[in-house]
């Protein structure tokens, strides 16, 4: 899964595989990936389980598997490894035993809405988590189209700056790059802000 698709920036560019080879934009959206990751993401690192709130008590019982992270609110779960999607594999939970001894619980699910990690078995009383992962305001799992538009006009960006390494000015349209990266900042500053934000029409897809 990815946050854009070539279908995409064609529609927005008319960038098509004779322009430049399927392979190579494929490799151009996973780059714009990590770039607005990196713009819209939060990373929280080694964050202690406690007591959040009488819905998230985030009790070590020995019979508990659902912890919450403390940017619950108004926040959801982001994709930290940058492969477009939000799973397992974007959080990290540390647990340490009585006598210092480290261990990561197998992780079997996560609620990217609701930010909590579900454990494949109930850590015992007594033992201590921690949780590393990052949050974004919108949510990247859908993806949000904030995100996914984000991320196409990156991709857009980086496609006109390949194209027009090496050309001559009158060659080729020398602004293209200029005006999708600008457009992508604006996108990017939408979405890290915390009040609700509407896309215009045209920028739909």
């Amino acid at each position: 899964m990815a946050y854009t698709t070539y279908d995409q920036i064609n529609l927005l560019a008319n960038i098509d595989i004779n322009d430049i080879p399927n392979a190579t934009i494929t490799s151009i959206i996973a780059e714009a990936t990590k770039e607005l990751n990196r713009m819209i993401n939060t990373r929280v690192v080694r964050e202690r389980v406690e007591y959040i709130d009488s819905t998230r008590e985030n009790k070590l019982d020995g019979s508990n598997t659902i912890f919450y992270v403390k940017n619950w609110k108004g926040k959801f779960l982001a994709d930290s490894d940058n492969d477009g999607s939000v799973g397992t594999s974007d959080v990290i939970v540390y647990q340490v035993s009585s006598d210092g001894t480290e261990t990561k619980p197998t992780i079997s699910a996560i609620d990217v809405d609701d930010c909590y990690v579900n454990l494949s078995s109930a850590p015992t009383a007594g033992v201590l988590l921690y949780i590393t992962y990052e949050w974004c305001f919108k949510n990247p799992s859908t993806p949000d189209p904030l995100i996914k538009l984000a991320c196409t006009l990156l991709s857009t960006a980086y496609c006109y700056a390949k194209l027009n390494v090496g050309m001559a000015p009158q060659q080729g349209p020398k602004n293209s790059y200029e005006h999708y990266y600008k457009r992508f900042l604006n996108i990017v500053r939408q979405i890290n802000n915390e009040m609700p934000t509407f896309l215009e029409s045209e920028e739909t897809f």
